[in-house]
């Protein structure tokens, strides 16, 4: 069975945010609930300096079926822009094909 990672990029602005701290809270609001509502990863990782409207995040995710991915990562965008809290102004989607160099399948049952 094939494994298929998925990458959604998004570059976010938070709409009246004026300082860091109103990003951050804007985002962890919207990550608790982007986490929760769909099966993927959130993670900032760019500080831009001296933006305190904008920030890079990335969501990630793996399963068997490439077309599944993009369906979710189109949800989470719609569901971001929705939300009104962030908006995505620039968006990179990969979705690809995982081919470990070697199998390493530890046997945890000793």
């Amino acid at each position: 069975m094939a494994v298929h990672v998925g990458v959604l990029q998004m570059m976010l602005e938070v709409p009246g945010a004026r300082s860091a701290k109103d990003r951050r809270r804007a985002l962890k609001s919207l990550q608790d609930r982007v986490r929760h509502r769909f099966d993927i990863t959130w993670n900032e990782v760019q500080d831009l300096d001296g933006e305190h409207d904008r920030r890079r995040v990335v969501c990630t995710s793996a399963t068997s079926d490439p077309q599944l991915l993009r369906s979710t990562f189109d949800k989470v965008r719609a569901f971001v822009e929705q939300s009104g809290r962030a908006w995505p102004l620039a968006v990179d989607v990969d979705v690809f094909p995982w081919h470990p160099a070697e199998p390493r399948w530890e046997n945890n049952d000793e």
